[in-house]
């Protein structure tokens, strides 16, 4: 047909005549904990999800110098908000062991990256897409770099 539109995210299609793609939102609801993301996973796959969907930012960068010592309560405690940050976040080994449940799993992941070194970041796992937040919608160099 002339006006489908269709994208293939994975082994699914996505578009005109398809059954709906359904995403968790996994965001940063795990508190960069990999056992609550597992769980988050499973829950999603109980749930019938076709993928997760993580967020990825480097905190030197998507926090704002002048906000970088200001303390917040978080689910650790008292800490700055840098550090509350970097918590948040997975490492490289961390995130390999998420990417590697999904696979046991047979569930697709992917993740909102908010700047470019995130996206470098997860194109160490060669994620079959990527989603741009609305706030990043203007970022040129962001969506160029998600383009490799």
């Amino acid at each position: 047909m002339e006006n489908e539109r269709l994208m293939k995210v994975g082994e699914r299609f996505i578009g005109d005549g398809h059954p709906c793609f359904v995403i968790a939102e996994m965001g940063i609801n795990h508190n960069g904990s990999v056992e609550i993301a597992k769980s988050l996973i499973d829950g999603a796959v109980s749930a019938g999800c076709d993928a997760v969907k993580f967020q990825k930012r480097t905190p030197e960068i998507c926090v704002p110098h002048d906000q970088w010592g200001i303390e917040r309560d978080t689910p650790w405690g008292r800490m700055t908000y840098i550090d509350y940050r970097h918590k948040m976040e997975f490492s490289r080994e961390e995130f390999t062991e998420i990417v590697e449940y999904c696979k046991s799993k047979g569930i697709v992941w992917f993740s909102s990256c908010w700047d470019e070194e995130a996206v470098d970041f997860m194109e160490y796992f060669d994620p079959v897409v990527y989603k741009i937040a609305s706030a990043s919608l203007t970022d040129h160099a962001l969506l160029q770099n998600t383009l490799h």
